[in-house]
């Protein structure tokens, strides 16, 4: 057996920056769930009932330890959707020379049809180095087309146009 990859090659310039951003996602989403759970474990332990613990002064309020699990988790969060705006708007913004493919789904298949008449079924080849722009349909229902090493997925719906762009693809290794 080959080495373990967690996510295909990548292929085009935004694959390992859509990575980054599933990566700091799955930790601050980690990071989320022990800072909720390991306190209520430890309370539920600690205030179970017949335990001996002191129950008599309850604490006052603090605004500022109230505002700070509210404001620094509103900044992280907030730092994610325009980290993730950023890269999603270098996917959807390619050069204008880009090379121009239209996309149909089909029952079972997708047609591409390449700008200088070449045509392709089920199967995507592009030239290394260049931006691609897909303006995808479909013709019957609704399709999802996805190219992993691109780290691009867009449902298409019939009589609707959508456009899936991603700049300079990369040569996928075998």
């Amino acid at each position: 057996m080959d080495k373990f990859h967690l996510f295909p090659p990548e292929a085009s310039s935004t694959a390992q920056q859509v990575d980054w951003i599933y990566f700091a996602l799955t930790a601050l989403t980690l990071l989320t769930c022990a800072v909720v759970f390991l306190p209520i474990i430890f309370f539920a332990i600690k205030y179970r009932r017949g335990s001996a613990a002191d129950r008599s002064n309850p604490r006052e309020e603090s605004i500022l330890l109230e505002s700070g699990w509210t404001i620094v988790p509103l900044v992280i969060f907030i730092g994610l959707f325009g980290w993730g705006a950023i890269v999603y708007f270098q996917i959807e913004s390619p050069p204008r020379d880009a090379v121009q493919v239209q996309v149909v789904g089909k029952q079972w298949m997708w047609k591409l049809q390449h700008a200088e008449g070449r045509s392709e079924i089920n199967e995507l080849h592009v030239p290394v180095g260049r931006a691609v722009s897909l303006t995808m349909t479909s013709q019957d229902v609704i399709h999802s087309f996805f190219v992993p090493a691109f780290r691009v997925k867009q449902d298409v719906v019939p009589s609707i146009i959508f456009f899936v762009r991603n700049t300079a693809a990369r040569n996928i290794p075998p």
